[in-house]
């Protein structure tokens, strides 16, 4: 019999990541399970292809918006769609407890509801949060993951390594990053890629997303070599990208929590307005330093 399981989290590129330990945990303790995810479709798309889930929602589209209606209907879309998982977790605000009152008025008992985020007083990584109220899971434990993307994507990030004349060993660089207060200065960064791109042999590539021009321009500019920009590679594509690369470098972003997951080699610097202890990445391989101790 197949246990079918629905978790909602509307969140950011790394928020949706971080869940990776979760659904592996999940995938152990049960022998047959379906894992349905409801979140931004693009973000949960390399945990889906790699097989860590099974199905992908909008979190954002109906019938979720009706989370945060304030008229509750007996039978509703949502009442429908709850009604076909065994068990069902929302990761989401409910400050006021009108959520879940309004789970509860379904009457179905079969929803957990908890804040995405620990209180400031906790000292606990995202992932082990996430884990908190799936109570029959056991002891919190977390080791480190790597992902496979599927044979068919990794044809796709071969095209189009293919498609830049990248046909020899290579590893990727992201300047950019969740805001530039956390962008890792060029300065700091530059070197870091010189020495690996010295003692491995192997050329950068560089990773630029749709808010990343600045940054890597500027990365570009105390560089001094030109190297290769993939722009506006999908998470699925670059998954692959990573899986095929040597190393990883950039700083904290979502693109790190994929790089982590999937890169041989992870090395991710840590600004002061970043918090590594509780946001670091969660992949095998995964080296996180704060970028002020490797200055000059």
């Amino acid at each position: 019999m197949t246990t079918r399981i629905l978790v909602y989290r509307v969140g950011a590129f790394g928020d949706t990541l971080l869940l990776a330990f979760l659904f592996k945990k999940l995938r152990i303790s049960y022998a047959n399970v379906h894992i349905t995810l409801a979140a931004n479709p693009n973000y949960a798309s390399p945990l889906l292809d790699s097989g860590l889930i099974h199905e992908i929602l909008d979190g954002g589209a109906l019938p979720f918006r009706l989370l945060y209606s304030e008229q509750t209907q007996e039978n509703d879309a949502l009442y429908r769609l709850i009604e076909q998982y065994d068990r069902c977790m929302f990761y989401t605000a409910d400050i006021s407890g009108e959520l879940a009152n309004r789970l509860n008025s379904y009457g179905l008992n079969k929803c957990l509801l908890q804040s995405p985020f620990p209180p400031a007083s906790e000292e606990i990584h995202i992932s082990d949060w996430m884990t908190r109220s799936w109570s029959f899971l056991g002891a919190i434990w977390r080791e480190k993951l790597i992902l496979k993307p599927s044979q068919k994507n990794l044809v796709f990030a071969a095209n189009t390594l293919n498609e830049f004349g990248i046909d020899d060993e290579f590893f990727v660089v992201h300047p950019g990053g969740g805001g530039k207060n956390k962008w890792v200065p060029p300065e700091i960064l530059a070197p870091v890629v010189r020495r690996y791109a010295y003692e491995s042999g192997q050329h950068p590539v560089i990773i630029e997303g749709p808010a990343d021009f600045v940054a890597c321009e500027n990365f570009q500019r105390f560089y001094g070599d030109v190297i290769p920009v993939f722009k506006d590679i999908t998470p699925t594509v670059l998954s692959g990208i990573f899986s095929m690369s040597s190393a990883y470098f950039g700083g904290d972003s979502g693109v790190s929590h994929l790089a982590s997951l999937y890169a041989p080699r992870a090395t991710i610097l840590y600004g002061p307005d970043s918090n590594m202890r509780a946001w670091h990445p969660i992949g095998n391989g995964t080296l996180c330093i704060p970028w002020e101790t490797i200055r000059g």
